[in-house]
């Protein structure tokens, strides 16, 4: 079967696939609703469920939860599976219970609309907004229960940690680093020994064994072996104005108006890692700032100077914004900014035209893709053939 044939198949035995959840939760609802569950014995509805069904006790709990879900929004029915389970488990948050209602058209209506992972950002940012006594209280627990430790165990170290957000984004800034100085040394001596038929297969560790040689790295550099002098940490946090001033009012002892949760609201690193206001209000004070304005598709308007080039500071930004490649199904990393309309196409170098890749997916759409982003920011990728790639093709958009 052609790709473009697999796709609608794909997609029709999901639909079915949602439609039996959603009846499985529905029953659910009603089971417990009509104590049915009690009629045999069972002291809960998710009991029933693993003796009905030989559901985890896990599985039970998520389908109790999508069937509260469904009581409260019948809108929420024949949502995906991931969708359906994510938004039940915020609506069971009871410190959200009264922003819910007023809330149903955004939190369902952007499921059917965003990629799963974007869709699971805008939950994890409306939950914060909605209780941000809560959040807070996450990001305290988090940096209050911080820990390391180095294990040996026979012939093997273990090294474990754990803590906060800011913390964290810190380290893995490093670590990435270190991790790309490592695979520069290993192409580099690849590169002595097959010269232009070198290639990653052909590289002496794997991506694992990097990673723990940049640790040890990270550990040798600390001690005072200069690998890496002069490198300097940059952690890119993404937090708008409202949220900033709302930390500053509360820093300041006063008592501001909450933020309403269906506005939309930024407070993370470039790598998607929610962060506390109050860390970022620090960060502000002691670091550095940038402007970056962006219209209601999420696209960079402007960068507090002009940029003529996706270099500098404009492709640092635009690589911040995303946080995998823009092809579809693709969570790889951005490592590239490239012209969407190719620039021999008198395409602009501009950041309405620049298209966030990896480099394979930079390369593979020259092969008679076309690529566009439609006005609400979402990307979308013709095939050679006039199909459209992607779970977005059931859905109306408007072509470029």
């Amino acid at each position: 079967m052609a790709p473009a044939e697999l796709e609608p198949l794909a997609r029709e035995l999901d639909g079915l696939r949602r439609a039996a959840e959603t009846a499985l939760a529905t029953l659910v609802s009603r089971v417990e609703e009509a104590g049915a569950h009690r009629r045999d014995g069972h002291r809960s509805v998710r009991a029933w469920g693993m003796a009905a069904c030989n559901w985890s006790l896990p599985e039970s709990a998520r389908f109790v939860k999508a069937g509260h879900l469904l009581a409260r929004f019948q809108s929420a029915a024949g949502l995906g599976v991931a969708q359906l389970h994510a938004l039940a488990a915020v609506a069971a948050n009871p410190r959200v219970a009264e922003h819910l209602d007023e809330a149903e058209q955004l939190l369902v209506g952007q499921a059917a609309v965003l990629d799963f992972d974007d869709y699971s950002v805008l939950l994890r940012r409306w939950e914060a907004a909605a209780d941000p006594d809560g959040a807070h209280l996450d990001h305290e627990r988090a940096h209050l229960e911080r820990e390391a430790w180095l294990a040996q165990v026979g012939v093997k170290a273990y090294l474990n940690a754990h803590g906060g957000a800011v913390a964290g984004a810190q380290l893995k800034e490093v670590l990435d680093a270190f991790v790309h100085s490592e695979f520069l040394a290993d192409w580099e001596a690849g590169v002595a020994i097959h010269g232009e038929a070198m290639s990653v297969s052909k590289m002496a560790r794997t991506e694992r064994q990097r990673r723990f040689d940049a640790v040890v790295a990270i550990f040798a550099a600390a001690a005072g072996s200069g690998v890496l002098a002069g490198f300097e940490a940059t952690i890119n946090v993404l937090c708008d104005e409202a949220t900033l001033e709302n930390a500053l009012v509360k820093a300041l002892g006063g008592d501001p108006e909450p933020l309403d949760p269906n506005q939309p609201h930024r407070c993370e690193t470039s790598h998607g890692a929610p962060l506390d206001p109050l860390d970022v209000l620090v960060a502000a004070a002691l670091g550095h700032v940038r402007r970056v304005v962006l219209d209601s598709a999420g696209v960079v308007v402007d960068l507090g100077r002009k940029q003529r080039l996706f270099t500098g500071a404009l492709r640092e930004v635009l690589l911040a914004l995303e946080r995998h490649c823009f092809w579809s199904g693709c969570h790889h990393p951005p490592r590239q900014v490239d012209h969407v309309l190719p620039f021999a196409n008198a395409g602009p170098t501009d950041a309405r035209n620049a298209g966030p890749a990896c480099g394979h997916h930079n390369r593979w759409r020259t092969r008679g893709y076309r690529t566009w982003r439609d006005p609400d920011g979402h990307w979308h990728h013709q095939r050679p053939d006039g199909t459209e790639l992607g779970w977005r093709a059931a859905t109306p958009e408007t072509s470029p």
